[in-house]
């Protein structure tokens, strides 16, 4: 049974837990973690979410995430996630921190609420896509996607690829990663 840390929407604890399920039925806010995968050629890892997927299954996300366990920090979690997600060991000093967003989304298909503060970092890498072993369960497909045709894509819904439906948000952390991260790394 995984169980998530409450929070209001001021990102305030309530010290509370909850079930993973009743938090996403009741639409409580919690905490997650991103990873923007970005390789030397400019381009961003994408991954198809399984299908059997609580939330926005089979669409794909433009980053690695998950949730934070009761007591993680978004560093720790992000740590965590690429390791069960990736199968890499990612340090620390690995990941720039870009900021902690406010995601509030709703799956249709489920009728599931997904209202979160996400630690949001870029793992610039070298690494290719072989150097992956993608996590069964979570990722039925991994790819290499140029930014500018993510951008386009997000921009234009339904012209490539299915995105998790929160493209505004998206585009918001791209702009935020293209211009304070990328020209530091």
């Amino acid at each position: 049974m995984e169980l998530f840390e409450l929070y209001n929407e001021q990102n305030l604890p309530f010290w509370q837990t909850k079930v993973r399920s009743d938090v996403h039925r009741d639409g409580d806010w919690h905490r997650s973690t991103e990873v923007w995968v970005i390789n030397q050629n400019q381009e961003l890892l994408l991954n198809l979410r399984h299908p059997d997927k609580d939330l926005f299954a089979n669409l794909w996300d433009v980053c690695i995430a998950g949730h934070l366990m009761p007591g993680e920090n978004y560093r720790t979690a992000a740590i965590r996630e690429v390791k069960e997600e990736l199968g890499i060991q990612v340090p620390s000093s690995a990941l720039h921190f870009v900021d902690v967003w406010t995601m509030d989304g709703f799956d249709a298909k489920t009728q599931s609420f997904d209202r979160e503060f996400t630690g949001v970092f870029v793992w610039k890498t070298q690494l290719e896509l072989s150097s992956f072993t993608p996590q069964a369960e979570e990722i039925a497909e991994l790819k290499y996607v140029s930014l500018t045709e993510v951008r386009q894509m997000l921009e234009n819904p339904g012209s490539g690829l299915s995105f998790i439906p929160m493209e505004s948000i998206f585009l918001n952390m791209m702009d935020r990663i293209e211009t304070t991260i990328l020209p530091q790394l």
